[in-house]
């Protein structure tokens, strides 16, 4: 059994007439720079998109490691705008990198077939 909770179309019509907001998503690549793994990373030209973000206070996880830290912000962004890892989002004069982002599926399967994934929800961290 398939049942659709939300769809593409859905998303959409949210943020373009009711949550979206304008920010900036510029594209990060990551490279490694020599023999000894050094990380390099290129931003890309900035694209503009129409999001759901939301500033939040700092918050922190317990766990057996010690206290982990969650993030600044939230981003739900279109699946269409591919936002992962590394990326930058810049929201008024405030830039954010991307630390995690996970696609969510709009359906529940239980037939066996791929999900159909809906938006991004992207743990942001403020760089400048």
């Amino acid at each position: 059994m398939t049942q659709s909770i939300l769809s593409v179309t859905d998303f959409d019509s949210i943020l373009d007439n009711y949550a979206g907001q304008q920010m900036s998503l510029i594209k990060v690549t990551q490279s490694t720079s020599n023999m000894y793994g050094e990380e390099t990373l290129t931003d890309a030209t900035a694209a503009n998109i129409k999001a759901y973000f939301m500033r939040t206070g700092q918050n922190w996880d317990y766990s057996k490691m010690g206290f982990l830290e969650k993030g600044d912000a939230v981003a739900l962004t279109k699946y269409a705008d591919s936002v992962v890892q590394n990326d930058k989002i810049t929201v008024g004069s405030e830039t954010y990198r991307v630390k995690e982002a996970f696609n969510v599926p709009g359906v529940f399967n239980s037939i066996g077939s791929g999900p159909t994934y809906v938006y991004t929800a992207c743990n942001l961290f403020l760089i400048t």
